[in-house]
């Protein structure tokens, strides 16, 4: 049921749109001028209003300037002028109906944009919802209750998939910057030179390329929040800099010689322990004590059991609505494998796993295999079984009498290494080091002396 505002001067309008409006569940509220419309708008929670262009006290196109904002507005005249209809669409009318008007005409401004209002609120609150009613959960909770007014910068935890930025969003949802951006960088995606540009900005002529000036993601994030995601990656020569914007709260733009003030939220996350990275020298101590004024830490999935159901329903929901998709039931043996699965991807991997028995499951019940597919098909052979495959496959006379196997499979071996790293590092040298455990001219030496195209 919608709160129905219907504003005209002719008694018998309202009425019949009132008995009509009734008729279908709505609550309505009336007005017999313009100003009664304003004040009925300011004052109450009005979905939807039906707004005369001609009225006493102030004109139905005056309204909508200052109200426009407050509830889609539908204009009603007797008056059809182009001049009219222009003016309204103009100063963001949801739609303009002419006297006489039918009810088919009402009812499919009712389809329209109660249906579309609704749709849209309940899907964003359930994409920002944090689901959790585990212990571990309710404590995380409790974390953003105290510190989402706040303006105090927040480091979050957890392992990959675990829901660091869902945590992140809803700190900067319940806090008095929520009106202002929200904007998320991954320290891991960018080199440092792009990652640099991309936070602070640069000035036109700075360097070659840069053809006009550019605002950086703490300027665009002027008033609300920064995320920093996998701030753990972020290279040294940065970290201080970012240490001077906690510090100082300014940046300065590449290749400017003025500061800025900046008013932003940091909010970090990472899945590495920061004490270890400090105590290797990859982290700078100072800035590991600056973000972690609060630190909130998410539990994996498999740590929190009891939440599995409730957000695979989570999910079930979201993608039903997202993609037009049937809700579906999960069966008992579903159940069953959920709760009992490991998921070493966690939230974000049980998503998946709903999204892909969501499109791929005929019936309107997923099953245990349908969830199988995903997480369970034929498992990935051991690393020991794969050389052995292989060796396998090119183990022949004619090899044997080359004496040159060790090389064959040990290079080969190396170079599937070193290219899918590379891959999954998007041709990031750097982190592709980082991770493979080799320093970066070890890398670069083998991706030229193996062949391989980066």
């Amino acid at each position: 049921m919608a709160k129905i505002l219907v504003a005209d001067d002719e008694k018998s309008i309202r009425l019949v749109l009132k008995r009509y409006l009734q008729s279908k569940g709505h609550q309505v509220v009336e007005a017999e001028d313009g100003l009664k419309a304003l004040k009925a708008l300011e004052e109450e929670a009005v979905d939807l209003a039906f707004v005369d262009v001609k009225m006493p006290k102030l004109s139905g196109i005056e309204l909508l300037k200052r109200a426009k904002k407050r509830a889609p507005i539908v204009i009603l005249t007797a008056y059809g002028t182009m001049d009219i209809t222009v003016k309204a669409i103009e100063e963001g009318a949801a739609e303009y109906i002419t006297k006489p008007f039918s009810f088919e005409e009402i009812s499919e401004v009712l389809e329209r944009f109660l249906k579309r209002e609704e749709d849209k609120e309940e899907f964003e609150r359930e994409k920002e919802e944090v689901i959790g009613s585990s212990k571990r959960m309710q404590e995380v909770f409790k974390i953003i209750g105290r510190v989402a007014r706040s303006s105090i910068t927040v480091l979050i935890t957890g392992e990959s998939g675990s829901g660091k930025e869902v945590i992140a969003r809803a700190i900067h949802n319940y806090s008095d910057r929520k009106e202002k951006p929200f904007i998320t960088v991954n320290c891991a995606a960018l080199p440092a030179n792009l990652l640099e540009a991309e936070l602070f900005g640069y000035e036109k002529g700075s360097f070659t390329g840069a053809i006009t000036s550019k605002k950086g993601l703490f300027e665009q994030a002027e008033g609300g929040t920064l995320f920093l995601d996998e701030i753990g990656e972020l290279p040294l020569e940065l970290q201080a800099k970012l240490l001077r914007v906690l510090q100082e709260k300014e940046i300065r733009r590449i290749g400017s010689e003025k500061s800025k003030k900046v008013n932003v939220r940091i909010i970090a996350a990472t899945n590495r322990n920061l004490e270890e990275e400090v105590k290797k020298g990859n982290f700078r101590e100072d800035l590991f004590f600056r973000l972690n004024v609060v630190r909130i830490e998410v539990p994996p999935l498999r740590e929190r059991k009891e939440d599995i159901i409730p957000l695979a329903y989570h999910f079930i929901r979201k993608f039903s609505k997202e993609f037009k998709l049937k809700p579906k039931e999960l069966s008992k043996g579903a159940v069953e494998f959920l709760l009992n699965y490991n998921f070493p991807g966690n939230v974000r991997e049980l998503e998946n796993m709903i999204l892909r028995a969501m499109v791929l499951s005929p019936g309107e019940l997923i099953k245990e295999e349908d969830l199988k597919e995903q997480s369970q098909q034929e498992k990935v052979p051991s690393f020991e079984k794969a050389i052995e495959n292989f060796v396998q496959k090119v183990f022949t006379v004619e090899q044997k009498e080359r004496n040159n196997l060790y090389h064959l499979v040990v290079k080969s071996a190396e170079k599937i290494l070193i290219r899918e790293v590379l891959k999954r590092c998007e041709f990031n040298q750097v982190k592709a080091a980082q991770v493979l455990g080799i320093h970066r001219n070890t890398l670069r030496k083998k991706i030229k002396e193996l062949g391989i195209d980066s």
